[in-house]
């Protein structure tokens, strides 16, 4: 019986997955009104289209929006009418949901056949013309509507050539709430080796399949029929949509037999890495093709089919995803990600004067400023990964880097300067500071004896106490170095704390202290601090860079500077990756993984008791599987403890409990995504470009 604790860590990264939408292809259809003023195709017999079911040639972009009431300056409202639907609640829980209808920029509505969950709403013609800056949510699928007025229209079944690629959306609005439990009944990815290797996914029988391909009749939800294929090709059909979302949940790569077939996002998922596309003359060929896949190719063609299927199957992921293409389409982003706000304490028991002298330069975080490129530059890489698509980030943390040769033009240099009293870091990457993050529960000795140890560490902005006794709190005194140390009260005492993305990382309040700096305050110029410290107090230079950075440290861990110097670099120069010391490798016991200590030539993870780490990628599991690439282990001189009591991994049974994590995760993700390296980041001549590291 797994823990709870360990079932709250898999919930938390599992919903850190966004989800999938799918498209279909109708054909002939009959008119009817089902009383809530849209028209929809009730015949899903295939044939030519009448001339009835016309319906008006897609406009212009602009003419779906009135933007004085949709401004792209401010973030996404929209306002969801109220159905008894899961979609529509899941809508109207989103962050950027208004109950308010003067508040909103969209106006979602809703309509399906023979009992109508809504008539046309009040907003209809808000902006001057019907359906302008409103989204139509057809719930039947197996019916179609047709434009009445300017709306976008989101619905599964298509008539031929109904289908308007740059205003409407083809997918199943159907959708049950969110099951915490679904993972259990799905297949996973591995073995790839399956006892069939392709099959004929039809919804009838075929009188006319001459082929040896079998077929597997497929009626409703029938993806445990396709669980022993390993490739499932699925022709055109009125049932498309939830032939693919079988052949998905079986981890059965789809291989669609039409090339004008409409596929779920295609602006923004790039179907070829999940599936295959050949015309349907093609058919009898493409078994023999399909033969040729090497079993690499059908491992990533199985998990990016995971990360698809991850944006289709509930409710809630469902509405993120299309709240998410809205925002693209109409060029309105959606509301920033927001902090935890951290509950601060003091040792003191209140508030006390921050003496602003005793700090160094500090630098401000550019929080949102990539809300444009988002849209554009980024956009296919955070719906092509995995990463979860309900607000804006606050950060890119892969940003590329600026060419070699940034340094000498005005306008690309200023920001790649050294700030006072510290070295360059190096690469073409404005100067960048980091927090360290010291997670505690009853170890005030340890936590003091870290604070002490990075007294005038370079490039450190801030340390953050996460302090997990909820019983008591700090007193007495504590080190005050030149950086502010801040005491936040964890909400429950959970090792999760650490991954919380506080709103005290960021830095923008203190801004002001750095321009005051600026201006001559005396600062810190006792002969215990560093020459380059003294002098940099009195002239900081912080514009244009930002803090993105924070190290995850164990109150017991043994702090080097120039080793945590060292990580930094090279976190900068691998920011998708977990960079850190303690090392482990994953193993396997009975075919599935387990916890290893340590292995003398590999390891898989790096353990986040000292780890650096963009703050939004918390977890071995969660980075291999989002960059399909392994932690960073750096050298360590020093020992890992400060001498300290020993903590949680000195209880009985603590290795059995990760042992059972590493199994679930890997049922989660429907695969083990951790990647064993040899790497090890070990800096050239140590005791140059690295002062000290020799010495500890």
């Amino acid at each position: 019986m797994l823990s709870s604790k360990c079932l709250t860590v898999l919930l938390c990264i599992s919903a850190a997955a966004t989800t999938v939408i799918f498209h279909l292809w109708f054909s002939q259809a009959q008119c009817a009104d089902d009383g809530s003023g849209y028209f929809y195709r009730a015949n899903r017999e295939a044939g030519t289209s009448s001339e009835s079911s016309k319906h008006k040639e897609s406009s212009p972009q602009e003419d779906m929006i009135q933007y004085s009431l949709c401004s792209p300056l401010k973030p996404l409202r929209f306002y969801v009418n109220s159905i008894a639907h899961p979609l529509a609640e899941a809508l109207a829980n989103h962050p950027a949901a208004t109950k308010d209808e003067k508040e909103a920029c969209l106006f979602i509505a809703f309509t399906t056949t023979g009992e109508p969950y809504s008539t046309r709403p009040d907003s209809w013609s808000l902006a001057g013309e019907p359906g302008l800056n409103h989204v139509v949510i057809n719930l039947n699928n197996d019916v179609s509507i047709v434009p009445e007025g300017r709306e976008m229209i989101v619905q599964a079944a298509y008539e031929s050539g109904g289908f308007r690629p740059d205003r409407d959306f083809s997918l199943s609005p159907d959708v049950n709430v969110f099951d915490r439990e679904a993972w259990r009944q799905r297949p996973s990815i591995m073995p790839l080796k399956r006892e069939k290797p392709f099959s004929l996914v039809v919804d009838i029988p075929s009188s006319s399949n001459a082929s040896l391909i079998p077929e597997v009749h497929c009626v409703g939800d029938c993806f445990t029929s396709l669980v022993s294929t390993s490739f499932c090709l699925i022709p055109p059909s009125p049932t498309f949509h939830i032939r693919l979302l079988a052949s998905l949940r079986a981890k059965c790569i789809p291989v669609v037999l039409s090339t004008t077939q409409p596929l779920p996002f295609q602006d923004q998922l790039d179907w070829r890495t999940a599936s295959f596309r050949f015309p349907q003359s093609m058919a009898d060929f493409v078994p023999e093709m399909l033969e040729e896949v090497v079993k690499e190719d059908v491992m990533e063609m199985r998990r990016k089919g995971k990360v698809f299927l991850d944006r289709i199957d509930d409710a809630q992921a469902l509405s993120k995803s299309l709240v998410a293409a809205l925002s693209e389409r109409i060029h309105v982003s959606l509301p920033v990600y927001p902090e935890v706000p951290g509950n601060l304490i003091y040792p003191s028991g209140e508030e006390p004067e921050v003496n602003e002298t005793l700090y160094a330069p500090r630098i401000h975080s550019r929080t949102g400023a990539q809300k444009l490129t988002t849209h554009n530059l980024y956009s296919r890489t955070r719906w092509n990964s995995g990463r979860d698509l309900t607000y804006t980030p606050n950060t890119i943390f892969d940003v590329p880097l600026m060419p070699g040769d940034a340094a000498v033009y005005e306008g690309t240099r200023e920001g790649l300067l050294a700030a006072p009293g510290t070295k360059g870091l190096g690469l073409t990457r404005d100067q960048e500071q980091f927090t360290v993050m010291i997670l505690t529960y009853n170890r005030d000795s340890g936590v003091k004896k870290i604070i002490e140890k990075l007294r005038f560490c370079p490039y450190l902005n801030k340390i953050i106490v996460v302090w997990n006794n909820l019983e008591r709190r700090p007193n007495g005194t504590w080190p005050e170095i030149h950086v502010p140390v801040e005491f936040v009260l964890a909400e429950r005492n959970t090792l999760l704390s650490r991954f919380l993305p506080y709103d005290r990382i960021e830095t923008e309040s203190r801004t002001e202290l750095a321009s005051s700096l600026a201006k001559g305050s005396p600062g810190d110029r006792s002969p215990s601090a560093p020459r380059a410290f003294r002098q940099g107090l009195a002239r900081a230079n912080v514009a244009g860079s930002c803090v993105k950075a924070v190290v995850s440290m164990d109150d017991d861990t043994g702090v080097g500077q120039p080793e945590l110097e060292f990580a930094f670099r090279m976190w900068r120069e691998n920011r998708d990756r977990i960079v850190g010391y303690p090392d482990r490798y994953h193993r396997f016991k009975n075919k599935k993984p387990a916890y290893g200590l340590g292995a003398p030539c590999t390891y898989s993870l790096v353990l986040t008791g000292f780890a650096m780490m963009h703050k939004d990628i918390a977890m071995n599991f969660l980075v291999a599987h989002l960059t399909r690439r392994p932690p960073l282990k750096v050298v360590k001189k020093l020992s890992m403890s400060n001498g300290s009591k020993a903590g949680l991994s000195a209880r009985g049974g603590h290795y059995v409990k990760r042992d059972e994590c590493m199994a679930i995760f890997a049922e989660i993700y429907g695969y083990n995504p951790l990647l064993y390296s040899q790497e090890v980041a070990v800096p050239k001549n140590m005791g140059r470009c690295v002062p000290g590291f020799t010495t500890l």
